[in-house]
């Protein structure tokens, strides 16, 4: 019987075990005869009964800052965080960016992050208080193709929010905290019970863009793992199953004179709001609920004390990039790229790609959790074949290795026509022994997060890009690694 299709009890589920048995192996996905049900394909947008929308106003202006620049989190002179500003975040972040009409009139929303399947299994909460210029203090969904938010609580959410993530002080001195859910069954109606790692994958993905329009606007921003699962459920209005609290970025500083916020003594009061079924029927995979409750907190005091362990070490080398490309433009014209050109890429431009997605993340977990590996197809000053990446390139093997690139990249073309494809690894055993069974929700999300920031280096090179999965144990096994693959990025012309 395939891995997956297995049945086992899932009531202990950790990590581990949970990507173990989430694998792909070539024998299963080669004959897999699993059908997508296309009666009952999730709606990619969440909308609330019976709540007004509050549109967004028109964004301000692009900053024009290098992308270079802000996906190194390097800010830029600080812009005032008012309602235009929050609109700017919120839409290049995580809008939708172009419309695609199929033959016969169907529309698919592209959005301004790649996304496994374009499923777009993540939504955004935004938790405003009163220092926000035309927005009234609240709790609010962001609807990404109406550009509109609607308000699920009236008063001031950060004590909550405070409380919830053990008095991290980012969050009570931030102006507004964004708040990143999943809903699994968006991903897992196409992917099964490996679409648990896409939730993570994604919110990389939104988080690399939300990191560096943050740092353009000059507003300093983390993201933070580190909350009390019930409560920061309990305070956005879902279940923890089907819809479940993903991480929390505080974005911006209080104003002169603004003290803190005092966490709240008390969880907060649940939220009435009913969303509209996502479609007729659902199929649950338990295992993801499984695994997910394994590495939950279960107390903010448990938050705190996850959060304030770990130190993340800074990076001490970085080398440039030089490209003008904004910031803003580059998330407007950034895609997953479907075909790549056999030309090179310049040496000094991948080095400088790697090294900024790998650069210093503003987080609240150790690390960094990820290595890099790839295989170089077509790079000008160095020799075909595959390596590793720590501010230098280590040879693991020499040749032409294209066929070998596609086919660890689960047999798509796309990873061997790249000029280089790279490998985001973890040594699992290492981060869950150093951050328990919450590391792996850390290892999935800064390999989203890196991922993004290669998009959008790579993007603001004039170079494209495209996120890959991979067959696990053969990738490994090829790298000659005990370190197990995360996510995979191709890069080329």
């Amino acid at each position: 019987m395939w891995p997956w299709l297995a049945s086992w009890d899932s009531a202990e589920l950790d990590a581990i075990e949970y990507h173990q048995r989430t694998k792909h192996f070539p024998e299963f996905v080669r004959h897999d005869t699993y059908r997508l049900n296309w009666a009952i394909q999730p709606n990619p947008f969440k909308d609330y009964v019976g709540l007004q929308s509050v549109p967004l106003p028109s964004p301000t202006m692009p900053t024009g800052y290098p992308a270079t620049l802000a996906v190194t989190e390097r800010p830029a002179e600080a812009r005032v965080l008012d309602a235009p500003e929050v609109s700017r975040l919120l839409n290049l972040a995580a809008g939708v960016s172009r419309i695609y009409e199929l033959p016969g009139g169907e529309q698919i929303f592209f959005r301004t992050y790649a996304c496994a399947g374009a499923l777009y299994p993540i939504e955004v909460y935004l938790a405003c208080g009163g220092e926000v210029e035309g927005l009234s203090p609240g709790l609010y969904h962001f609807h990404p193709l109406e550009s509109a938010l609607r308000q699920l609580r009236t008063d001031d959410p950060r004590p909550y929010l405070a409380r919830a993530t053990g008095l991290r002080r980012s969050v009570a001195t931030s102006p507004v905290s964004m708040i990143l859910t999943g809903i699994p069954w968006r991903t897992t109606w196409k992917y099964r019970a490996r679409g648990y790692r896409h939730l993570y994958w994604d919110s990389g993905m939104i988080l690399a863009n939300m990191l560096a329009l943050a740092a353009s606007g000059g507003h300093p921003a983390e993201v933070l793992l580190g909350f009390d699962d019930q409560e920061l459920n309990l305070l956005v209005g879902v279940d923890g199953d089907r819809e479940m609290a993903i991480c929390v970025v505080p974005v911006g500083l209080a104003g002169p004179g603004t003290a803190p916020v005092e966490p709240s003594g008390e969880p907060p009061q649940r939220i009435p709001h009913r969303a509209v079924p996502l479609s007729e029927a659902e199929v649950s995979y338990p295992e993801i609920g499984a695994v997910h409750q394994k590495s939950s907190l279960a107390a903010p005091e448990a938050a705190g004390n996850w959060s304030r362990s770990h130190e993340r070490p800074p990076n001490t080398t970085l080398r440039d990039l030089c490209s003008e490309s904004s910031i803003e433009g580059v998330i407007l014209r950034r895609g997953s790229k479907r075909a790549f050109k056999h030309s090179p890429i310049p040496l000094d431009q991948l080095e400088g790609i790697i090294d900024h997605a790998t650069y210093r993340l503003s987080c609240d977990w150790g690390g960094p959790l990820i290595q890099v590996a790839l295989i170089a197809n077509a790079v000008e000053g160095l020799e075909p074949g595959a390596y590793t990446y720590a501010h230098g390139f280590e040879l693991v093997s020499s040749g032409k290795l294209r066929d070998k690139a596609r086919f660890l990249c689960l047999d798509q073309p796309l990873g061997g026509d790249a000029a280089a494809t790279l490998f985001l690894l973890a040594d699992l055993n290492a981060t869950l022994r150093a951050l328990g069974d919450r590391g792996y929700r850390a290892a999935q999300l800064e390999a989203g997060i890196i991922a993004g920031r290669v998009y959008l280096a790579a993007y603001a090179c004039g170079l494209g890009a495209t996120g890959l999965t991979f067959y696990d144990d053969e990738v490994r096994a090829f790298f000659q690694t005990e370190a197990e693959p995360m996510m995979t990025v191709a890069i080329g012309r």
